[in-house]
């Protein structure tokens, strides 16, 4: 179920599904409907018109290497961009690419009173170059400004200030709206589609309607103004682009400082390279500079593994998704050492998926977060009420747990399993093949064409992974059923939703990637009475008494929830704290390759 609205710039975060039109006091723009099915074929792709290719890259490399900072980490405009257009060509090849942005300048000052946006005369040049400084800023974003063309934009308003005429003026207000329209966009919905990377994430991004952006650039005198007005407002998006700043500024100022060498980091031990950790803390903001309480300067180099120290190593661990032990174990050190440019490049890539979903990370909701292993449930408020660990698809591509948006509409009790037809062939037909009790061990029944069939009667051995195609496996309600007591529906066209499981022990573990691309969740009672504490007087009464029952029943949620699955490798949560996760899916990589190509 989506919900179509129009909205103001500002209210950008309230639009739940991909339609956006700015608006303002003269009133709102036409909705704009995103295009389905806007992948481009074979290995081309396309991005609100602009084509690109993703290059084969090794994935073997770090992500530092891969992005290569998305070429922008020191603040480079990078070089021009082909697609920008500065001038009418008759290039046979450029005029057979239908450009929605070229499109939406030529038809906006073909109007009769149009007015110029940027170039209002020789010597009122002010708003190119307030347009121009921020195409040079984009880095601030996560994005390229090499994307802009801001170099070719400089060398075009510096000739046309050295020898103005009304043709350059003409060429260079069309190459900066180009340009704005571009910029306009990729705040609103990023620079890469997210369909088009292949990578199991189906988000369906929300569109600026092109000819009110122009509008509203004529509308208002102040371009500050304008450009910060189109970046998203959510505060998850404000608090990680915050932090992108912060991280930019400490890469100016050298970093994190050394690396942390292997050692002995056990409490009470003492040594240069404890004292390394200790600075590397405190670069990185864990550690606090203790306070001068003895009229001398306290001591960076502290030698010892302290208490302190041992607190400070916790907290890292916490906000990077590792036990929070204290202890400097292998997937701690692996962390410490990460370079600050590698976590500024991920946090930049996450600011890419904030724009993604901006409408739709607030108000009442489930979060699922599938690098941390954790669902999270919000009040209408935006508080976090409810979070558990869960337990996502595993690393192999096709049992990924993918990305998408949907409304939660109802709870099952005492809930079957009809077995996938991929583990009927890849998992229980070995089994039977070995024996024939397999299924009546795990309280399974087999059907043919609807009916009950006895396992007994069927040759399994003659039996492959084609021709086992008629049968189908259903587990009942009961102990040891995959999905447990209950399973938490939102239909979908992937069969992926959160459940139950027999296995609790896979909670414990740091890494959680078991499933076959459902999403088990811990405490799944915890989260099926708050649901139904909305509708239901005593909602534990009522689970419990269903349950007995032993029999399948569906509770429709009077009230259904919008649920998010999404994949954050990096976000600030409500205190404030920066978080960084491992790339579980390697989709940090193939969204750096988007990026790079796109740029």
């Amino acid at each position: 179920m989506h919900m179509e609205r129009s909205g103001c710039v500002a209210d950008i975060n309230m639009v739940p599904k991909t339609i956006f039109s700015l608006c303002s006091s003269a009133g709102s723009g036409g909705l704009i409907r995103s295009p389905r099915n806007a992948a481009g074929v074979g290995k081309h792709h396309d991005s609100r018109g602009l084509r690109f290719s993703l290059r084969r890259t090794a994935t073997g490399g770090s992500l530092l290497k891969i992005l290569g900072i998305l070429a922008i980490v020191g603040g480079a405009a990078g070089a021009s961009l082909p697609a920008l257009a500065t001038e009418n060509t008759g290039d046979a090849a450029l005029q057979s690419t239908y450009d929605p942005l070229a499109s939406s300048v030529d038809l906006f000052a073909s109007g009769e009173s149009a007015p110029m946006l940027w170039v209002r005369g020789k010597d009122d040049l002010d708003r190119a170059r307030a347009l121009i400084a921020r195409f040079e800023a984009a880095t601030a974003h996560g994005l390229a400004p090499s994307r802009y063309g801001a170099q070719s934009l400089r060398a075009m308003l510096e000739t046309f200030e050295a020898s103005p005429d009304l043709n350059a003026a003409k060429k260079l207000e069309r190459a900066l709206s180009i340009a704005y329209l571009r910029y306009g966009s990729d705040l609103v919905s990023g620079m890469v589609d997210p369909e088009s990377l292949e990578s199991g994430v189906y988000v369906d991004p929300a569109r600026a309607d092109l000819g009110e952006l122009l509008a509203r650039a004529a509308r208002t005198a102040d371009v500050e103004r304008l450009l910060n007005g189109l970046a998203p407002t959510n505060p998850r998006y404000r608090q990680l682009y915050d932090a992108v700043q912060r991280m930019m500024a400490q890469v100016g100022r050298g970093g994190w400082g050394d690396r942390v060498q292997a050692g002995d980091y056990s409490p009470g031990a003492a040594s240069a390279n404890i004292a390394a950790l200790r600075r590397r803390l405190m670069a990185m903001g864990d550690l606090a500079v203790e306070p001068d309480l003895s009229g001398t300067s306290p001591d960076p180099d502290i030698a010892v593994y302290d208490e302190r120290l041992m607190g400070a190593v916790a907290a890292f661990q916490q906000r990077h998704g590792l036990t929070a032990d204290g202890i400097v174990g292998p997937a701690t050190m692996r962390a410490l050492n990460a370079p600050l440019e590698m976590r500024l490049a991920q946090a930049m890539l996450n600011l890419e998926r904030l724009r993604w979903r901006q409408g739709r990370l607030q108000g009442r909701r489930i979060e699922v977060n599938q690098p941390d292993f954790r669902m999270t449930v919000y009040d209408d408020a935006n508080a976090p009420v409810h979070d558990a660990r869960v337990v996502i698809g595993q690393k192999e591509r096709r049992l990924q747990t993918p990305e998408f948006f949907d409304h939660m509409s109802y709870l099952v009790l005492n809930p079957t399993w009809t077995v996938p037809k991929s583990i009927i062939r890849r998992e229980i037909l070995p089994e039977l093949q070995k024996d024939a009790g397999y299924l009546k061990r795990n309280n399974m029944i087999l059907l043919k064409g609807g009916k009950s069939v006895d396992p007994a009667t069927v040759d399994w051995k003659s039996l492959t992974a084609k021709t086992v195609a008629p049968y189908a496996v259903v587990q009942k309600p009961g102990k040891g059923n995959a999905l447990g007591n209950v399973k938490f529906m939102f239909p979908n066209g992937h069969s992926v939703y959160l459940h139950d499981t027999p296995s609790k022990h896979l909670f414990a573990a740091e890494s959680r990637a078991y499933s076959h691309g459902c999403v088990r969740v811990e405490r799944p009672f915890a989260l099926a009475w708050l649901l139904l504490s909305e509708q239901t007087e005593d909602p534990g009464k009522m689970i419990e008494e269903t349950l007995a029952h032993g029999k399948e029943t569906n509770v429709p949620l009077d009230r259904p929830i919008p649920i998010n699955l999404v994949y954050l490798t990096s976000w600030v949560d409500e205190a404030g704290v920066l978080h960084f996760r491992d790339d579980v899916y390697n989709r940090d990589e193939i969204l750096a390759r988007a990026m790079r190509a796109n740029s």
